[in-house]
C-alpha cells in the first residue's frame, strides 16, 4: 500500500490528494519551526497549533451534533459528526485497530523527524474523543513504530 502513497498523482482519489497534501504541508511547516525555534520551543508551538486545531475541529463537530439533534454517547454517534474523511485509512475487522494511516504512510518516509511531528500530530486524538467523554488509550501506534494503531476507547463516565 505504501507505493500508493509515495508520489502524489492527478489520478488519485480527491480525498487521498488532500490529505496528503495536508500531511505533507504539516511536515514541512513542523520541520521548519523545530529547525528555527529549536527542539524544544519549536515542540511547544507545534503543540500548542494542534490544540487550537483540535478545538476548532471539535466545535465544528459539537455544532454539527447540535444541529442533528445528536447526542454523542458512543462510537456510532461519534462517527456520525467525525469530520475525518475514511480514504487511505484501512482498520482491520477488529474494531479499534488501524493498519494503514494515510499520514503515517507520508511521514514515516521522512524518518525520525517525520515519526517526530507524527507523534506530535497523534496526540491530537485524545483532545478530540477527550471532547466527547471517551478516554483513549492507545498502547500501538504508528508513530512510534508499532505495525499498528490501537485504539481503546471507553466512555469516562463508566
Amino acid at each position: 500500500m505504501s507505493d500508493l502513497y509515495s508520489r502524489i498523482r492527478h489520478d488519485d482519489s480527491e480525498g487521498i490528494r488532500f490529505g496528503m497534501l495536508f500531511a505533507e504541508l504539516y511536515y514541512y511547516m513542523g520541520k521548519n519551526i523545530l529547525e528555527a525555534m529549536g527542539d524544544e520551543k519549536g515542540a511547544k508551538i507545534i503543540e500548542k497549533a494542534l490544540q487550537e486545531f483540535a478545538e476548532m475541529r471539535v466545535r465544528g463537530m459539537k455544532e454539527e451534533a447540535a444541529e442533528k439533534g445528536l447526542t454523542v454517547k458512543t462510537m456510532d454517534d461519534y462517527f456520525q459528526i467525525r469530520d475525518m474523511p475514511t480514504c487511505g485509512w484501512e482498520n482491520s475487522e477488529e474494531r479499534g485497530v488501524c493498519l494503514v494511516c494515510l499520514f503515517d504512510e507520508v511521514w514515516k518516509k521522512y524518518g525520525a523527524s517525520g515519526r517526530k511531528l507524527e507523534a506530535f500530530y497523534c496526540n491530537i486524538d485524545y483532545h478530540l474523543f477527550g471532547s466527547f467523554g471517551f478516554h483513549l488509550e492507545r498502547p500501538q501506534c504508528k508513530a512510534y513504530g508499532d505495525d499498528i494503531c490501537r485504539f481503546i476507547l471507553t466512555r469516562k463516565d463508566d
